[in-house]
């Protein structure tokens, strides 16, 4: 043993380990079963925080172990065999998720465009908000203490499993931003180091959209009820 992991550490890679299961045959077993028994159904549950509404196909991808191109041909496929047979959900739920995976292309075109983005927002105007850098409210929030039950349960989850579902992220970031005023650079980075499918474009994307950064993001000034 090295001793590179703390004691919560220890615990919470344990958890990752039941979680998840590395590998290609792991990775093309999981595409299969989504695509041939829960993508038909994607457009009614992938809002859904409990089970698999989801394809948890991500870590997946960010590891090199699935290609966003083979999962894209299936999904086209099954898109235009749906459109054929007049399946009107499934066509839509198709349409979705490929809309999902043009959303983490559009990132990388972002972050190519506008390299500076990880380190500054895109919208000049927001470079210099006073945002609240007491490190306390940042503990809170990363360790599920903020009084939210919502939030708090998205946040143990992350800790615990790598993963959260993508509106929980949502939750959770705009949680942070627009309740707690924490900089939205260390929310991107405490994502950067915790989700296991973490993927720098889509967390510059996220964080920034949410802080309202980009001109097409959340305003500042809009409010989810965490509640």
């Amino acid at each position: 043993q090295l001793g590179l992991e703390d004691e919560l550490e220890k615990s919470s890679n344990a958890l990752l380990g039941r979680a998840w299961c590395p590998g290609w045959s792991k990775s093309d077993k999981a595409l299969t079963e989504f695509v041939e028994n829960h993508l038909l159904h994607y457009s009614n549950n992938r809002l859904k925080l409990g089970g698999e509404s989801t394809s948890l196909l991500s870590p997946y991808i960010h590891f090199g172990e699935l290609s966003v191109r083979k999962l894209f041909q299936l999904a086209r496929t099954k898109q235009i065999l749906w459109k054929n047979e007049g399946n009107i959900v499934g066509e839509e739920s198709a349409t979705l998720f490929l809309r999902a995976i043009g959303f983490r292309e559009y990132s990388r075109y972002l972050c190519f465009g506008f390299p500076f983005t990880v380190e500054r927002p895109l919208l000049g105007n927001l470079k210099f908000f006073p945002w609240n850098t007491d490190p306390s409210k940042f503990r809170a929030w990363r360790q599920g203490r903020t009084g939210y039950p919502l939030v708090d349960a998205g946040m143990r989850e992350l800790w615990a499993t790598g993963w959260i579902h993508n509106k929980m992220r949502v939750i959770v970031s705009s949680f942070a931003v627009k309740m707690l005023l924490i900089p939205w650079k260390w929310g991107m980075k405490y994502f950067w180091d915790t989700l296991l499918d973490a993927d720098l474009e889509n967390d510059i994307l996220g964080w920034q959209y949410i802080s309202g950064s980009l001109p097409d993001g959340h305003k500042l000034e809009r409010l989810d009820d965490p509640e």
